[in-house]
């Protein structure tokens, strides 16, 4: 019994004499080494029950101002006889936060929230200890509590990961990830404080987005950038949180600002999209378009070029552009985007986005009547293979729904700039460009009817597969938005009528399923229109 008692005095006594070398107003060398015993102290209650309760009184008795001073120490206010330098004491602390950070209830207090910015500031790329990646951790923790995970808003720290994943990119290591992560989540915890609190956050966030996505929208439209795609990337999977409300408003209390990360996206885009890329990255570029139509609406695409296309050809004209050098042609379309004006760039945004949604609309429909005719001599059992159906997948359920998107918001775009001679005369599209975009949209829409008649055609389609095909859904929908504008197929729809009286009547037929009727009943009535018609 007494030998009992003796264990359990000891690790007491241990433990009283740290905290004491720990508290404020001892000096700074005691301070040190009250930290080296509470390392060695907590090693050796790995699995002790009470760990998390004796972390807790270490941090109540930590002199937090000179962990400051640890944080932020260089090698010419090291002590000559410390034995150690600025980046070990660094660590020291580092560590020291980390194993605060295993207590959740240590991460949301005051003490904890304040040594973040001192935190971030350590980041580096050329760290040769485990500092920054330690750091990335903790970050990561704190983003999981609304506590505190609002702090991430913050523009300077937001920059400060930016920089050190656009640094990263050929690394892609666990810190690469954590980085990410970071930054990812912070656009989730913008949306979820929105719909708690929509005029706070939108207080707390205003210089959010101008300033990180210009930063990183700046890094996407420079020639020199060699990780676009990845960029591409993290933007569709960040932005996708944030919902249209919060999109809409935040646009509309920072209009210039909004003009100038969107000008450095769409060069960035044009790049891309002007060269080959991989299948994948070119799909992730519709995805960030169309979710920037969704988010910012018909104007990300079409902007309203009349209050500007004046000033920027006098401005234009009075100024001689210099001879170019000779450029490989590889990188002339890429190159001709960063000398552009905003007017120019958007031109050529528009015209680049809506000629290649009608050429990729109707790959999608030749991909998806070849899985109506099936191949059964086609091996899918390799993983290049299952690879390539993947990315297939994607398209269909993800890039398909986003270029209908475009070519409706296409489709309001000429009916209105066709209702005045102003708008004809001050819009993206000269005669001649108008006349390309009718084209490519007669030539799409022709391919998506061939489609509708292959698939209502196919021997496993019946009323009631095409009711939830949402397929044949959305692509029998965006077909009669454009009869309703152009004639050039309406002596080719009949064909498309019986099959849709039966999924209408199957509609009808089960409880379930009546709400598409408000989809498809106007349809139907379109249909009806035009054959009368013709």
């Amino acid at each position: 019994m007494a030998s009992t008692q003796e264990q359990d005095t000891i690790p007491k006594s241990d433990l009283e004499r740290c905290l004491e070398l720990l508290k404020p107003g001892t000096p700074d060398e005691s301070k040190f080494v009250g930290l080296t015993l509470m390392t060695t102290f907590l090693q050796t209650k790995q699995q002790d029950k009470d760990r998390e309760a004796i972390i807790t009184q270490f941090f109540d008795s930590m002199d937090f101002d000179f962990l400051d001073r640890m944080l932020q120490i260089d090698d010419s206010t090291v002590p000559k006889d410390a034995g150690v330098d600025s980046l070990t004491i660094k660590a020291i602390a580092v560590d020291i936060m980390t194993c605060f950070s295993s207590v959740w209830q240590l991460l949301v207090r005051k003490e904890f929230k304040d040594r973040v910015p001192v935190m971030i500031n350590i980041l580096s790329t050329s760290d040769t200890t485990e500092s920054s990646n330690n750091i990335l951790k903790i970050l990561v923790k704190m983003t999981a509590y609304p506590q505190v995970s609002m702090i991430f808003t913050n523009p300077g720290y937001q920059s400060a990961i930016v920089a050190y994943i656009l640094c990263t990119f050929d690394k892609k290591d666990e810190a690469h990830e954590d980085a990410t992560m970071i930054f990812k989540r912070t656009f989730l915890i913008i949306q979820e404080g929105f719909k708690q609190n929509p005029a706070v956050v939108l207080q707390i966030t205003k210089d959010f987005m101008p300033t990180i996505m210009t930063k990183i929208a700046k890094s996407l439209s420079q020639l020199t950038e060699p990780h676009k795609p990845e960029i591409v990337r993290l933007l569709t999977e960040s932005i996708a949180y944030l919902s249209e409300a919060y999109v809409q408003q935040h646009v509309k209390d920072q209009e210039q600002e909004t003009k100038t990360w969107t000008k450095y996206l769409k060069s960035g885009l044009i790049q891309l999209l002007s060269t080959r890329q991989a299948p994948s990255t070119r799909d992730d570029c519709f995805k960030l378009t169309g979710i920037l139509l969704q988010r910012l609406g018909p104007e990300w695409l079409f902007p309203d070029t009349s209050s500007s296309s004046s000033s920027s050809s006098s401005s234009t004209s009075s100024v001689t552009k210099p001879k170019k050098k000779p450029t490989p042609a590889s990188l002339v379309n890429s190159m001709e985007s960063l000398s552009l004006s905003e007017v120019e760039i958007n031109k050529k945004f528009a015209a680049l986005i809506v000629h290649l949604t009608c050429v990729e609309a109707r790959v999608l429909m030749d991909e998806l009547a070849d899985d109506l005719s099936g191949d059964p001599n086609k091996d899918r059992s390799d993983d290049t293979d299952q690879k390539t159906q993947a990315q297939a997948k994607i398209r269909k359920e993800q890039v398909l729904p986003l270029a209908y998107e475009i070519l409706e918001v296409t489709i309001g775009y000429l009916v209105h700039v066709s209702e005045s001679e102003d708008e004809m005369e001050n819009g993206l599209f000269d005669a001649t460009g108008l006349l390309k975009v009718q084209e490519s949209l007669q030539a799409t829409f022709a391919a998506i009817l061939d489609y509708l008649k292959d698939l209502q055609a196919s021997s496993t389609s019946t009323p009631a597969t095409l009711a939830t095909n949402l397929i044949y859904l959305a692509s029998i929908r965006i077909l009669s938005v454009w009869l309703m504008e152009d004639d050039s197929l309406h002596g080719q729809t009949a064909a498309l009528v019986p099959p849709l009286e039966a999924v209408v009547r199957h509609c009808k037929s089960k409880p379930s399923q009546k709400s598409l009727l408000k989809l498809l009943e106007p349809i139907l009535d379109r249909f009806h229109e035009i054959s009368f018609d013709d």
